[in-house]
């Protein structure tokens, strides 16, 4: 009786196939799948801070009544309003303390953010709560009636990399109005018109800053760049 069985160079053949196809698609797929993450853990960042918000709103009233710092004190205000509600694994204050921020944090495209290294300045105050995310708040210090007060910095997985701008580094708006907290440029900076999308699109992704792309993002559900 005659046994059919395939040959070594059919073997080989089919096995450079299925590497060949396994290369061109996991690369995607694990990409994919990263983004996706991503995206998961910005809608929790920003749920996070819409409840600190709200907390904030029932303890001290509506947030365009409150006693918003004038430059005395840059760390006042998230002292006063927002730390007490974040539940926080880790405090590195207004310091030069490490741990709570990557050392390098980098813009989309790979270049070196020119705000500084691990906000370890006195403007910022910095915070790790106990899912693993870091946040840094950034006072203007300036005199109402200025609309937009702050800055919250967001690293959704921490210390873990890549720590860029618009993959798992993002930006919100404090604004002391009905506004609240905000994805960067959803509103403009006095809170009064929504930014265009084409605008948004272009901050985020051209030239590769990663600016604005929590709001893309956001809007989009998806990381679509």
């Amino acid at each position: 009786m005659k046994k059919n069985a395939f040959t070594l160079a059919e073997v080989l053949l089919t096995l450079a196939i299925i590497g060949v196809v396994a290369a061109l698609t996991i690369p995607a797929v694990i990409t994919k799948v990263t983004k996706d993450q991503y995206v998961v853990g910005l809608k929790k960042a920003y749920n996070t801070l819409k409840a600190v918000e709200r907390e904030a709103i029932q303890e001290h009233g509506p947030m365009e009544n409150w006693s918003w710092s004038t430059g005395d004190d840059p760390t006042a205000d998230f002292e006063r309003y927002f730390k007490p509600h974040f539940d926080i694994l880790k405090d590195c204050g207004a310091t030069t303390e490490k741990g709570c921020w990557a050392e390098e944090p980098l813009l989309l495209g790979g270049d070196r953010w020119g705000g500084g290294s691990n906000f370890d300045t006195e403007r910022y105050y910095r915070i790790v709560t106990s899912d693993g995310m870091s946040f840094a708040y950034f006072a203007y210090g300036a005199a109402p009636p200025m609309i937009q007060q702050g800055i919250f910095f967001v690293d959704v997985n921490g210390l873990k990399g890549p720590n860029r701008w618009g993959r798992d580094i993002f930006q919100f708006d404090v604004f002391s109005s009905n506004l609240g907290i905000k994805p960067e440029c959803s509103y403009t900076y006095d809170g009064i018109a929504p930014i265009l999308t084409s605008e948004v699109d272009s901050y985020c992704v051209n030239p590769l800053k990663g600016f604005c792309c929590a709001a893309k993002v956001l809007s989009e559900g998806a990381m679509n760049y």
